[in-house]
């Protein structure tokens, strides 16, 4: 894999939520190229401590940082053309553990090509989710990962119309497995500056497509087409 991906990344634009220097997304860059160009076992696991005492995640606090969201991709690289077994499974933990950990409060939220202030995990779940294929082959820490990015999931809204009674149905794109109805979502009304509000999906119907039909308690926020719904934990997940 090359290290230009790496090198693509404004690391020092990315907020260090500790300012503690052991946390600088400028060491995550750092270790990511350390864990590329690894050759023995011992170059590879302490590359991967580097990621994994700070930045990226704090493995023993059970936090994950912003910086997070940009090493994603390059991480998700290594899993499909790292140039040691190692490599891929340790890209794959650190992955895991990501999802799993808690962001700092004040710095759970992350900008996206696809909105501004996304949940931090749904962003990172979001890029998990468009490798599919490549971690499915991976076996099952790859199933894994998958089945804990589909707890993260998004509905994006393509048309809307409002019934006699005041709710609201509509028909939208699901990423990732909600939980069944009646559930709390997030609503982002675009421009997305922050969360407009919180929703009630009352009913939800799923094809093989991803195609969703959904029904929504009465909301005194607009919804309109391009509107996104994140699950509301997620919204609140801190550390």
């Amino acid at each position: 894999m090359s290290l230009d991906a790496v090198d693509a990344v404004n690391w020092s634009a990315i907020p260090n939520p500790t300012a503690h220097p052991s946390d600088d997304p400028e060491r995550v860059a750092h270790a990511l190229r350390r864990l590329t160009v690894s050759t023995t076992a011992n170059e590879t696991g302490d590359a991967a401590s580097l990621l994994a005492g700070g930045g990226f995640v704090c493995s023993h606090a059970g936090m994950v940082f912003p910086a997070a969201y940009a090493a994603t991709p390059i991480l998700l690289d290594l899993v499909e053309h790292g140039r040691r077994t190692r490599i891929k499974d340790a890209a794959l933990g650190l992955l895991f553990d990501a999802l799993c950990s808690l962001p700092p409060a004040d710095h759970n939220r992350v900008d996206t090509p696809h909105g501004i202030s996304s949940p931090l995990c749904c962003a990172i779940a979001r890029r998990i989710r468009g490798r599919h294929t490549v971690l499915r082959a991976h076996g099952r820490f790859g199933r894994q990962l998958l089945a804990e990015a589909e707890l993260h999931w998004q509905l994006t809204i393509e048309e809307t119309e409002l019934q006699p009674d005041g709710a609201l149905t509509a028909i939208a794109v699901l990423e990732g497995t909600p939980l069944p109805p009646p559930t709390q979502a997030e609503l982002h009304v675009p421009p997305f500056v922050q969360p407009a509000a919180t929703v009630s999906i009352e009913a939800l119907t799923v094809d093989s497509s991803g195609a969703a039909f959904i029904q929504l308690k009465q909301t005194l926020t607009e919804i309109i087409p391009g509107s996104t719904l994140y699950a509301t934990e997620c919204g609140l997940r801190e550390h």
